[in-house]
This record gives C-alpha cells, sequence and structure tokens, in this order.
C-alpha cells in the first residue's frame, strides 16, 4: 500500500513556494511602476491607475511570452495535485484550472490593450491581476485542503 502521508511533504513545500512566487511577481510589477519612490504602495497603485507605463508592442512580445509560459506552467502544476485530492471533485478542480487558465490570457491581453491604446487607465491590469492571484488563491486553499 501507498503512503500517501509522504505527499505532504512535496505538496506543502510548492504551496509555500508558490506562495512566495506570486508576492514577488506583484512585488516586482509594482517596483516597475515607481513603488521605490516615496509614496509608498499607494502611490504606486495610484500611479498606475492614473498614468501607466506606455507600452509598445514590442514591450508587449516581450513581456507576454515569457508570462505566458509561466503563468500556465505554474497552473499546470498545481493543478495536477489536485489529481491525488479525495476531498475535491475532478470537476471541479478542472473548473478552477480552466477558469485560472483564461484569467491569465486576460492578465496579458490587458497589457495589450493598454499597448493599443484602447484604455487610459491601468487599472484594468491591476483589476486583471488582483482576480487572478485571487483565484490562485484559492486553488492552493484547494490543494492545502485535499492534504
Amino acid at each position: 500500500m501507498k503512503k500517501l502521508s509522504y505527499f505532504n511533504i512535496p505538496i506543502a513545500y510548492l504551496l509555500l513556494y508558490t506562495v512566495v512566487i506570486l508576492a514577488t511577481g506583484v512585488w516586482l510589477f509594482l517596483l516597475s511602476q515607481g513603488l521605490n519612490s516615496v509614496e509608498g504602495i499607494t502611490g504606486a497603485l495610484k500611479k498606475v491607475i492614473s498614468t501607466p507605463e506606455p507600452k509598445s508592442m514590442h514591450n508587449l512580445v516581450e513581456v507576454a511570452t515569457p508570462h505566458l509560459f509561466a503563468m500556465g506552467m505554474l497552473i499546470f502544476v498545481v493543478a495536477h495535485f489536485m489529481l491525488f485530492s479525495t476531498k475535491i471533485s475532478q470537476k471541479v478542480s478542472l473548473a478552477v484550472a480552466m477558469v485560472l487558465f483564461i484569467l491569465a490570457f486576460f492578465n496579458i491581453l490587458s497589457y495589450g490593450a493598454i499597448a493599443f491604446g484602447l484604455v487610459a487607465s491601468g487599472g484594468i491590469k491591476l483589476l486583471t491581476m488582483g482576480v487572478f492571484v485571487g483565484v490562485f488563491l484559492v486553488l492552493l486553499g484547494m490543494v492545502a485542503v485535499s492534504l
């Protein structure tokens, strides 16, 4: 018989590692938007909403390619841990994973919307990033509950 309790060690490490990746990703995004100035986090968020950094098509391709790959791999790996879950149905975990892939795509598209000039506010980027991180934390919670 398999010792399923040994799965707790890599899953717990994955949860911790993933939370650190999310936190540093948000931190790096805010640093690129002016977090290191004297206004702090609220000043950086106001700056993103009112006057986002200028974007170009070259920057869109440069940013979108690694982000889509990294976000997709992160969702893929974390969602696969749900295969071992006996507490959460596979339909629910599949639905959450598919929603996460769609939200990751919209997160990148929001960058393109700013680059094309479709929106003048960076609030759309903050909204899509916030929703993605929130739903991803739900998936991480589902993995933690399924331990």
